[in-house]
């Protein structure tokens, strides 16, 4: 964790970590798992509800919603920052540092928040790549579909989603990609709705998967009759 936070309660059977804003709802509560060393959350709130008086230096993860809210002030006159001028702007009032694309997103919203657009507070970015080779290239490949999602490093950030199948021979044959700004059971759902337009729901087919639960999710919302496996990989890594 990048931002402050304070032990409410630590022992050998039980974890509670908040913010350390008493207002703020961040919560994490754990419990052992026997005597395993390993402990299960039961209870995780993701939502950080502190506002700009709260963020310091500490609060690497501060939300582009604070950020945007900061830097209202200086889109006037139509002349608007620059995803750089914004990086700067930050890290002198924050004292923390953010991406390219981080800044770029925070512009966007700002700028929506100046020209009053009602979206502005709901912008997401996806991009669903299918190439028309693979589409049909499909139904000559096997029933088994391995979906992954993986962050993107560079300075656009993000996640690339991407689904892959095998040929008669075992070879790999990709299927689908797409770019988005996070994963969710929205995004993971509009996903596996974009891939079932080709990839038809069907008793024979299966997706192999970690068992992020969003895949779970948008699993359950577009395909009812597939089968879902979990990589003996990320199971054996995670046990």
């Amino acid at each position: 964790m990048s931002f402050n936070y304070t032990t409410v309660k630590s022992c050998k059977k039980y974890l509670r970590v908040r913010y350390v804003d008493p207002t703020c709802r961040w919560i994490v509560r754990a419990c052992a798992i026997g005597e395993s060393g390993c402990f299960h959350i039961h209870k995780y709130v993701g939502e950080n509800t502190c506002g700009i008086d709260q963020v310091t230096g500490k609060y690497k993860n501060v939300t582009m919603g604070v950020i945007a809210s900061l830097i209202l002030n200086f889109f006037i006159d139509n002349k608007d920052p620059n995803p750089k001028e914004i990086e700067r702007i930050v890290f002198r009032e924050l004292h923390c540092r953010l991406g390219y694309w981080k800044c770029w997103m925070t512009g966007v919203i700002a700028k929506n928040i100046v020209r009053d657009t009602p979206e502005h507070g709901y912008a997401v970015y996806l991009l669903f790549m299918a190439f028309g080779a693979s589409i049909r290239g499909y139904a000559h490949m096997r029933k088994v579909v391995a979906v992954d999602g993986t962050h993107l490093s560079s300075k656009y950030e993000g996640v690339l989603l991407s689904a892959v199948t095998q040929d008669m021979q075992n070879h790999i044959y990709p299927l689908v990609y797409c770019v988005m700004d996070k994963k969710n059971d929205v995004l993971w759902g509009f996903f596996f709705e974009k891939l079932k337009t080709f990839v038809i729901d069907e008793p024979e087919w299966c997706v192999i998967s970690d068992r992020h639960i969003s895949i779970a999710n948008g699993l359950a919302r577009h395909y009812f009759f597939a089968h879902h496996g979990v990589c003996m990989r990320h199971l054996g890594e995670n046990l």
